[in-house]
């Protein structure tokens, strides 16, 4: 019975080290974004969109802060810091587990987010035709996922930066 219980213990033990060691890959998309602020972010100020960009999201999630008026959208990036260096330097390939989040705002000076757009790289031959990224987009207010996998338009739009591994850096140009 002692045995058992220290084994018991011990696996409780190495779970709860993986878990804080890994937190990227071992929480859910929705937790991930529910602690937003532990995560670096990579935009001093906030980011204005192209209107490209800005419709691609409409395609995804048809209730966002892009529709209506036509008004410019804005966004903060944030980063696991596995990957912080290879998203500031744009060389290299990004490890399994990283997670970018792109908190899409209403303008320049809101504080909460009506949006999150996520990338999370996944294992190899997830999609190697697009880098082994998977997608999701979840709301601003709840935090639930609204779309995941494998979103054609994400796919579409991030395919041309194939030689940054398919991570956009266009919202670094305001740091």
């Amino acid at each position: 019975m002692k045995s058992r219980s220290m084994c018991v213990c011990f696996a409780a033990f190495c779970f709860a080290a993986v878990t804080w060691a890994a937190p990227e890959e071992s929480q859910s998309l929705s937790q991930i974004v529910a602690k937003l602020g532990s995560l670096p972010r990579v935009t001093e100020t906030p980011h204005r969109m192209a209107d490209s960009t800005a419709a691609l999201c409409k395609i995804v999630y048809n209730t966002n802060i892009h529709e209506g008026a036509g008004d410019p959208a804005y966004c903060h990036v944030h980063v696991t810091e596995n990957a912080k260096t290879t998203l500031l330097s744009g060389e290299g390939s990004y490890p399994v587990g990283t997670v970018i989040v792109k908190a899409k705002l209403e303008n320049e000076k809101s504080r909460e987010a009506t949006l999150y757009t996520v990338m999370r790289k996944r294992e190899a031959g997830y999609d190697a035709e697009h880098g082994d990224w998977e997608y999701a987009v979840l709301d601003g207010r709840t935090k639930r996922i609204q779309s995941r996998g494998r979103i054609d338009s994400c796919m579409d739009c991030h395919q041309q930066y194939e030689s940054t591994d398919f991570v956009t850096r266009a919202y670094l140009k305001s740091r």
